[in-house]
C-alpha cells in the first residue's frame, strides 16, 4: 500500500516537473508591429513579417510571425501598424501570434471622426 502511495507521489511530481518546464520555457511578448510583407511557405504554413516601428534605426530588426488562421492572415495589410501578442515556446522556435489589434491613427473628437 505504501509503495502505491509513493508512486503516485513521484508520479504527480514528475507531471508538475513538466507542466513548469512547459510554462517557463515560453516567452510572450506584446509591442507595435509594422507588416513588412505577408507570405505562405511550402508546407502552407500562413505568416508575416514584420518590425517594430518605435525602435530605434540601430535596433530595429524584421522577424516572422506565424499565424494559424488564414482568416486572420487574410484580414492583415501591409505597412499598416498593429498591436500584437505572440509567444514562442522554446528559445529558436518561431513566434506565433496570439492576438493583434488595429491601432487607429484618427483619434480626435471632431465630429467627421465620431460615429
Amino acid at each position: 500500500m505504501k509503495l502505491k502511495i509513493w508512486g503516485m507521489i513521484v508520479f504527480i511530481i514528475i507531471i508538475l516537473f513538466i507542466t513548469f518546464l512547459y510554462f517557463a520555457n515560453t516567452t510572450n511578448i506584446a509591442s507595435y508591429i509594422t507588416i513588412i510583407e505577408k507570405s505562405e511557405n511550402d508546407e502552407g504554413d500562413f505568416y508575416i513579417t514584420v518590425v517594430n516601428p518605435h525602435l530605434s534605426d540601430y535596433y530595429i530588426e524584421e522577424f516572422d510571425i506565424f499565424i494559424k488562421d488564414k482568416s486572420t492572415w487574410n484580414l492583415l495589410k501591409e505597412d499598416i501598424m498593429y498591436f500584437a501578442e505572440y509567444e514562442k515556446r522554446v528559445e529558436n522556435s518561431t513566434f506565433n501570434l496570439v492576438e493583434i489589434n488595429y491601432i487607429n491613427s484618427m483619434r480626435t473628437n471632431s465630429p467627421e471622426n465620431i460615429q
